[in-house]
């Protein structure tokens, strides 16, 4: 009776841990990693934004190609890709802008394309992006830009490092950041959060810097790159494993759009 009496102890210990603990004790939760083909594609960032200016596009694409994570001397940067964004009005493809690879000061400047003339997609607009290379599948996206987020005005209250208001609801906002802007432009991340699309999303937050002669910066992210951000593999648990995620109809990554609003406080 003792033996059978210390098996079930020691049986309803392991099941606690395993209900109770994130990390992985050598169960077969994830795959392995083999050395087997890897499917051909390419693997694109991209982010359209509406505040560009005469001199400078800020909407942006990354390309590469998907490569076997146990083989990175296997990497090669990619040659010039063809990537093109169009606009698209009652399922229709209409206004075509070419985004070309041009000087940056960003990492690898040789895999960023960005539209060589002025380029501002509005609130509301569908865009679809298409990137080819030769011998591989072309990748494929759609994103629509989403509203520039919008306060209620009467919900404001600020408290020297505390305000709170609320965000009016927009259904192509799948999230938001908030930033506090500080004399020098300082951009400080103090919020994150999904918002509803139905109904007020309210927000207070505490403020690392006093609010005067500061300003919020609010961002707002479309559902495609809500999906990407909130399920980025960012945790420590360097064992714990998370599907790949894309947005794209063909190929891999993530083609979104955002929208932002700026608060003097």
């Amino acid at each position: 009776m003792m033996k059978k009496k210390q098996i079930y102890i020691v049986s309803l210990g392991l099941a606690l841990l395993l209900f109770s603990c994130e990390y992985y004790i050598g169960l077969n939760q994830q795959p392995k990693f083999v050395n087997k083909h890897t499917e051909e594609g390419l693997n694109v960032f991209g982010l359209l934004r509406p505040d560009s200016t005469e001199g400078f596009n800020k909407s942006f694409v990354y390309v590469n190609r998907v490569f076997p994570a146990l083989e990175l001397e296997g990497y090669d940067i990619l040659k010039p890709a063809f990537v093109k964004i169009d606009k698209i009005v009652q399922d229709s493809l209409t206004e075509s802008v070419v985004f070309s690879l041009l000087p940056s000061q960003t990492v690898r400047t040789d895999t960023v394309y960005r539209p060589a003339t002025y380029f501002s997609p509005g609130a509301g607009e569908r865009y679809r992006l298409t990137c080819k290379y030769e011998g591989m599948p072309d990748a494929i996206g759609e994103t629509i830009i989403p509203s520039k987020p919008q306060i209620d005005p009467e919900t404001i209250i600020i408290d020297r490092k505390m305000i709170s208001f609320s965000l009016l609801p927009d259904s192509l906002t799948g999230m938001v950041d908030i930033y506090q802007i500080a004399d020098n432009d300082n951009h400080l991340l103090v919020s994150r959060l999904v918002t509803f699309p139905d109904r007020k999303t309210d927000v207070e937050i505490i403020l690392p810097f006093d609010h005067s002669g500061t300003r919020l910066m609010i961002c707002a992210y479309d559902q495609n790159m809500a999906a990407y951000i909130g399920n980025s593999n960012i945790s420590l648990n360097f064992n714990k494993f998370r599907t790949t995620i894309s947005t794209l109809m063909s190929g891999f990554g993530v083609f979104g759009s955002m929208n932002f609003y700026e608060m003097e406080l």
